[in-house]
């Protein structure tokens, strides 16, 4: 199997097609045009495509639980469904898997939603309440203001029908504010209202109400859309250095991936020269991408040789019968099982040749690597690669980590993936391997990587932007 078209997937891709302009009132996401027995057997394909390729999918979720959920939804499907309705039952069954690289894609929907209006804010979970989070600049003295009641339902209620069909990993909560920042989609799949009346505790703990106009979608997003550089540095003195990576996706591509390992060359180089004592390495927020990336800041870090994957397992023994179902169905090669070797259930590739990728060879550390103090900031953002990353921090006691779990761990079911259900057309993201670190002495967590040290957003910090977590480790120093 040539693994090089592998290896540049795994990232958090999912769901982030961007749609076309619709009229305000579009029908198509409520016309009730796919019918009830077509659905019925494309769920069921669904279901059997999903047994049959996905690689971790009785980890957190058993056989039992995931043959209940189908067939209970399978069975509520009554009538023809919208667009809408179909989304929440394939995207429910999806979420029971608990894998954050598996869900129902949300593009389509999305194309049609963008000139809708919908509910004006993204939410935020801290300490068990919600709180207003991002919205357009009149609504920004509402920000921070803890949320009681959306249109006379308890916001608890709401979170927790929406979660049935929301995709996180295994038993994380932390990775519900990477998911809210997309609240207005997820509360339109609940309700499809375009007036919102709120309670909400005001900063004197008074009840209050306040109704708010939809926005439309589009603009929305262009509200929390913000254009950050993947790998930014700073020198705060010349003991104190900030390294920023907010997404590893500069690596996929040969030109980006080389500007960036030379950034991290001067800079570590530059480290050296001055002796700096402390490294603040601010891998909040990013979502994982290439390996190669990651991997290269790793031999920076690392005093010694060492080892990256421990191996890339499939379920099936074959891609005959299901390819056809895949997008790009000439990216899936045949798997070859006298290359492989069965490990927790699954067919393993666990040896490349190191002339052609290095994916399970020796890794030699740099020799300039950095021997000052590491702090670490991780949050429910760091997924995917960069769960590998700081597993292998972890598993070489590398650094001190704060801020929040982190969504990845030492593993993702990944692959890059998407399925085209043949029926609707629903674009579905199925793992077709797993990937797991070469590190034995890393303990699991469900929840994902604990910080060693937890510190919590605060409700005012969403108001005033305050950085709680890089603010307790500057004081450190």
């Amino acid at each position: 199997m040539n693994l090089k078209i592998v290896l540049p997937l795994l990232l958090l891709t999912i769901n982030v097609a961007s749609g076309q302009n619709t009229t305000l009132k579009n029908p198509e996401l409520f016309d009730k045009s796919l019918k009830k027995d077509s659905v019925i057997a494309e769920f069921s394909e669904l279901y059997h495509l999903t047994n049959t390729i996905h690689p971790g999918q009785f980890m957190f979720c058993s056989k039992n639980e995931f043959d209940k959920t189908y067939s209970s939804l399978k069975s509520s499907i009554k009538t023809d469904l919208s667009l809408v309705e179909y989304y929440k039952l394939t995207a429910t069954l999806m979420a029971k898997i608990k894998d954050g690289h598996t869900a129902v894609d949300r593009g389509r929907i999305i194309g049609l939603l963008n000139e809708r209006l919908v509910f004006p804010f993204s939410i935020y979970k801290i300490m068990g309440h919600y709180y207003l989070d991002k919205s357009s600049q009149e609504n920004k003295e509402y920000t921070g203001l803890r949320i009681l009641t959306i249109n006379g339902k308890d916001i608890n209620t709401v979170v927790n029908e929406m979660k049935q069909y929301i995709h996180l990993e295994g038993r994380n909560e932390t990775g519900l504010n990477v998911r809210f920042s997309n609240f207005p989609f997820y509360y339109f799949m609940y309700n499809q209202t375009e007036k919102f009346e709120i309670e909400y505790a005001d900063r004197s703990n008074h009840k209050l109400k306040e109704i708010f106009k939809g926005m439309p979608f589009k603009e929305y997003t262009s509200y929390i859309s913000k254009k950050t550089e993947p790998l930014t540095t700073e020198f705060k003195t010349n003991d104190l250095a900030v390294l920023r990576f907010r997404s590893f996706e500069n690596g996929y591509n040969e030109a980006d991936r080389k500007i960036a390992e030379k950034q991290l060359d001067r800079f570590f180089t530059r480290l050296d020269s001055l002796k700096t004592k402390n490294l603040i390495i601010d891998l909040r927020d990013n979502s994982g991408g290439s390996a190669d990336i990651a991997n290269y800041l790793f031999s920076y870090i690392s005093s010694t040789p060492y080892y990256y994957f421990d191996y890339m397992g499939a379920k099936y023994k074959s891609v005959k019968e299901w390819k056809h179902y895949a997008q790009y169905p000439d990216n899936i090669e045949e798997i070859n099982l006298n290359e492989t070797k069965f490990k927790d259930g699954l067919n393993c590739y666990t040896e490349t040749d190191g002339t052609d990728n290095w994916w399970f060879e020796l890794q030699q550390n740099k020799p300039n690597f950095y021997k000052g103090k590491i702090s670490v900031l991780i949050n429910g953002g760091c997924f995917s690669t960069t769960g590998h990353l700081l597993a292998l921090m972890k598993e070489h006691k590398i650094g001190k980590f704060y801020g929040e779990y982190s969504q990845g761990s030492n593993y993702s079911n990944s692959g890059g993936q998407a399925f085209v259900l043949p029926y609707s057309k629903t674009l579905v993201w199925i793992p077709t391997f797993q990937y797991r670190m070469r590190t034995p002495h890393f303990i699991n967590d469900p929840k994902g990587i604990k910080p060693d040290v937890e510190i919590q957003t605060e409700s005012d910090d969403l108001r005033t932007g305050f950085d709680r977590q890089m603010d307790f480790v500057m004081k450190q120093y």
